[in-house]
């Protein structure tokens, strides 16, 4: 049976506008709205499996997945260094909250420990309650925020398209971010008057955030986090701070 056929059998009110099958036999289906792209997620596998299909496996697409794994993650800064992770750890269980890990970032240039905490939980709801709480580490308190998103979209460095990257990229030749001929970037002899975008043909260099198509993609993914962000990602009060007397005022002394 036709995967098409499966889907209008057992999922009829779903809408895919899309359904494409690449070389290796992997097959794309394209959910117009969220509330179907849940339901494939959620009963297409069972409903394969059924269907003596049980080795089919349902993968969610990178970006749709970071969107939904950014919405686990918490960071708590000035955290101070002689405070180790598994202590926080330890601090966080203690209240009852599901977390998978605790690590302190790290400088990039010389690979030190730095005062920013990474905590990631099991799900959203977990991160939303210590966001609105905060870390408590025996008598200290440290407030915590939500991850951003991130609404750039990959851009890969050898054809300048966006949703590749250099890896997988089926181009053999590289295409130059101030021309769009095929050579290096640093070989282009043309000055900033010649420069012609390879996606848009303006006046620009290809990888500038100034390029309609840069815009027009991160447009898109900013919808895309808005729809397949977790519904109840965004903490829906201020945390409260506990060194603060408007949150918590001294007792009356009566």
């Amino acid at each position: 049976m036709q995967v098409s056929d499966l889907i209008k059998k057992h999922l009829k009110d779903i809408r895919v506008n899309d359904i494409q099958l690449s070389r290796t036999g992997m097959f794309t289906l394209y959910a117009i709205d969220v509330s179907s792209f849940n339901r494939l997620l959620n009963e297409f596998t069972a409903i394969l499996a059924t269907n003596g299909q049980t080795s089919a496996k349902l993968y969610v697409p990178r970006s749709i997945q970071g969107i939904k794994d950014t919405d686990k993650i918490a960071f708590v800064k000035r955290v101070d260094l002689e405070i180790p992770e598994d202590r926080i750890t330890v601090a966080l269980k203690d209240v009852g909250l599901d977390i998978t890990d605790v690590i302190r970032l790290k400088a990039k240039e010389r690979n030190t420990p730095t005062q920013t905490i990474k905590v990631t939980f099991a799900d959203a709801q977990n991160r939303n309650t210590f966001v609105q709480t905060g870390l408590q580490v025996d008598l200290m308190h440290f407030v915590a925020e939500v991850a951003k998103h991130n609404s750039k979209s990959v851009q890969c460095y050898v054809c300048l398209k966006y949703h590749d990257v250099a890896k997988y990229c089926k181009t053999k030749q590289q295409t130059c971010a101030r021309c769009g001929d095929n050579y290096q970037v640093d070989k282009c002899k043309g000055t900033a008057d010649t420069w012609k975008c390879c996606k848009c043909k303006g006046i620009h260099l290809a990888t500038s955030n100034e390029c309609p198509i840069y815009k027009e993609q991160e447009k898109r993914m900013l919808r895309a986090i808005q729809q397949y962000r977790t519904s109840s990602s965004q903490p829906t009060a201020t945390p409260y701070n506990i060194s603060s007397f408007a949150d918590f005022p001294m007792l009356s002394s009566n």
